[in-house]
């Protein structure tokens, strides 16, 4: 059945109505060095597209079809200085302009059965990449407070797992909050994704922690298992990369709204996206915060069980620009599990341990 969609372009002035064609669900930028960048567009499915370069400066992709419902914002990002979308001769042309004196080159991949477009520029002028400092810029960075993103997942529409005592939006809401506080009381600068129950979309979260220009990304979950393994329990923590863990790319597949065939997409993605230095430090960050949180989560609750720091392409990992992890605290749905993530003794405990792997983890990688 068709229905009739209104979408007030208020950026851009624009007021179209017509039959809904194509859903575009996420634009995000990722700047692999610093002349390099990928633009994702993420849709529901689309058939094909056209790429026009009209100039050095401007470019637009053009997809079939009088209208596209937009769940997502344009920014400025990288190079593209501007994006404008236009409803021109029956097809939506969603167009850029770039930033600087420069030449650019092209590279378009349509994967995920119609889902990713990723565009890949590279600049013939070298812009100055977030990371890369000088040594004026890095004494100006140890002088600052470390910036901290604390995300609690979920929230608002969206409750994550159903526990057998609480949904899971509420105890990561809970523990994240604790995490701020003590991060606070310590002296850093701690932002929260959410501190009361909305949702942010995945890629608000990872807006975020690029805005405020963070040192560390740790987003808080808890973990389900299905019926025939109601026996699962215990603490996961996770950094970005490829694996090919069937359980592993199925729980990434849960928190990133995904189908599995979808996520195999992703993860091919992900192996042109990935930021070696990044991966190594987030690694490193996994590995200080599960320790921590399994010697103080053991204090209050003697049966909680380590499974091990992990990999998986959870899409919330993928665009920040600094190393980030994420924690599947416990099983919410494992009877014994569920029972401590209801108490505040064992939320602090786990609270602390984040805070104190965090806390390792700068002392020596600043």
């Amino acid at each position: 059945m068709k229905k009739i969609l209104i979408i007030l372009f208020l950026l851009w002035g624009f007021t179209a109505k017509a039959s809904g064609l194509v859903s575009l669900e996420e634009f995000s930028c990722l700047k692999l060095s610093p002349n390099v960048q990928n633009i994702i567009l993420t849709f529901d499915r689309i058939e094909n597209y056209r790429f026009i370069k009209l100039s050095q400066d401007y470019w637009y992709i053009a997809i079939p079809g009088k209208i596209i419902s937009i769940k997502t914002k344009f920014k400025p990002c990288g190079f593209i200085d501007k994006v404008l979308v236009r409803i021109i001769k029956g097809e939506t042309r969603i167009f850029f302009k770039m930033k600087g004196n420069a030449s650019y080159r092209f590279r378009i991949v349509l994967s995920g059965s119609g889902r990713f477009l990723v565009i890949r520029i590279q600049s013939s002028k070298t812009f100055i990449q977030p990371g890369l400092k000088t040594k004026e810029s890095k004494l100006k960075a140890a002088k600052r407070r470390p910036i901290i993103v604390i995300d609690p997942g979920h929230g608002g529409k969206d409750p994550g797992a159903i526990g057998i005592l609480d949904k899971e939006k509420n105890v990561v809401l809970s523990i994240g909050r604790y995490v701020a506080r003590m991060l606070k009381a310590d002296g850093y600068k701690v932002y929260m994704t959410r501190n009361k129950d909305v949702y942010p979309t995945l890629a608000d979260r990872v807006e975020l922690a690029n805005k405020v220009k963070a040192d560390v990304f740790v987003s808080i979950h808890a973990n389900y298992s299905p019926k025939k393994r109601r026996d699962a329990k215990g603490l996961e923590v996770y950094f970005l990369n490829t694996t090919s863990d069937k359980r592993a790319l199925s729980l990434a597949a849960r928190e990133n709204g995904m189908s599995l065939s979808q996520l195999g997409d992703l993860n091919r993605i992900i192996l042109s996206l990935i930021q070696t230095k990044k991966i190594q430090y987030s690694k490193v960050l996994a590995s200080k915060v599960y320790r921590e949180m399994l010697l103080h989560g053991i204090r209050i609750y003697k049966g909680y069980k380590g499974r091990g720091v992990k990999q998986a392409p959870f899409y919330v990992l993928v665009g920040t620009r600094c190393p980030s992890i994420l924690i599947e605290t416990a099983f919410i749905n494992n009877p014994t599990d569920a029972v401590y993530l209801h108490k505040n003794s064992f939320k602090k405990a786990l609270a602390m341990g984040i805070a104190l792997g965090i806390e390792q983890f700068l002392r020596l990688n600043r």
